[in-house]
């Protein structure tokens, strides 16, 4: 199976990006987390096009693929988005009526696997408190809470392409701090088990990212082995960069600490870690399960209404 973006769809990812690093730096999250007013990104989501991502070319859009929508949502978690960017333009878009594309979506699609959403998407005024002080969620009303697949499908696989960038930023913070933080008179980033811990989660990264994209690409039960893997690299990350850190992650000094939030709301999002070992299980033990290497990576022939 070839996971290799096209040019263009790789231009796309890239300038969504740029767009978010450039956007959504520490200084912003940090004002938001105090209260206090910061630059609304929604009219540049718009104007650059990010909102009509997987939208028809009929009405509009780009009418991207799952996948591509996934590479944009590594892309927001690297850069720790906290606006529902993400939930609006890959969840709530793809599942909207066709007369609702002809104006601008702002509401939550509902699921039994999502009872909290963002306030900026829903009427509802009954506030949660989230682990994450960047996050505005309060409970859903209405709307169906039973689970319907191909909603519960994209926000797994998009919720674990968050973790893989959330991953990818506590590591790379990481290696600047062990660049620059020394002791017995050398960098730390030079000891052989700072060096080991830092390699393990690069490469718990990169076998990871494919299985996100199989999962946007194949759906079944790859989408649970994605979300499964990337919820095990994200808390491996979140742990090694405390290590790195001396236990400095967890002050509010260090912007770790932002990210590090993001990942433990995230991975219980969209099924956490035990609903979807249950649906492995159930699919091995109970299902039509296609056990064994060579059936991996078989392509995949996507049915009429399957996400």
């Amino acid at each position: 199976m070839d996971f290799r973006f096209t040019q263009e769809q790789q231009d796309l990812i890239d300038a969504a990006k740029a767009f978010f690093d450039g956007e959504n730096t520490p200084e912003r999250m940090r004002k938001m987390a105090a209260g206090e007013p910061t630059t609304n990104l929604w009219p540049q989501f718009a104007k650059l096009g990010l909102l009509g991502i997987m939208v028809p070319e009929s009405a509009g859009g780009l009418e991207q693929p799952l996948v591509v929508m996934a590479g944009i949502a590594e892309a927001a978690g690297y850069a720790g988005l906290p606006d529902p960017y993400i939930e609006l333009a890959g969840i709530t878009v793809p599942h909207a009526e066709n007369d609702e594309l002809s104006g601008p979506i702002r509401r939550a699609v509902r699921s039994n696997l999502r009872p909290y959403i963002d306030a900026a998407l829903s009427t509802s005024n009954e506030a949660v408190i989230s682990i994450d002080p960047l996050r505005n969620l309060v409970k859903a009303q209405g709307g169906n809470d039973t689970a319907i697949d191909s909603i519960n499908f994209h926000g797994a696989i998009l919720t674990a392409a968050q973790l893989i960038g959330l991953s990818k930023r506590m590591l790379d913070i990481s290696v600047d701090y062990a660049q620059t933080r020394h002791q017995f008179g050398k960098a730390i980033g030079s000891f052989q088990a700072v060096k080991h811990h830092l390699a393990n989660v690069h490469t718990q990264i990169e076998f990871t990212r494919p299985m996100v994209h199989l999962a946007a690409m194949k759906g079944g039960a790859a989408v649970h082995n994605a979300k499964i893997a990337a919820i095990d690299t994200a808390m491996l990350a979140a742990e090694s960069a405390i290590q790195v850190h001396g236990g400095m992650g967890y002050t509010y000094e260090v912007d770790l600490h932002f990210f590090m939030k993001r990942t433990w709301a995230l991975c219980g999002e969209w099924g956490d870690r035990n609903y979807h070992m249950k649906k492995l299980e159930d699919y091995v033990l109970n299902g039509d399960a296609e056990l064994g290497p060579e059936h991996t990576f078989k392509t995949h022939v996507m049915k009429s209404g399957e996400p």
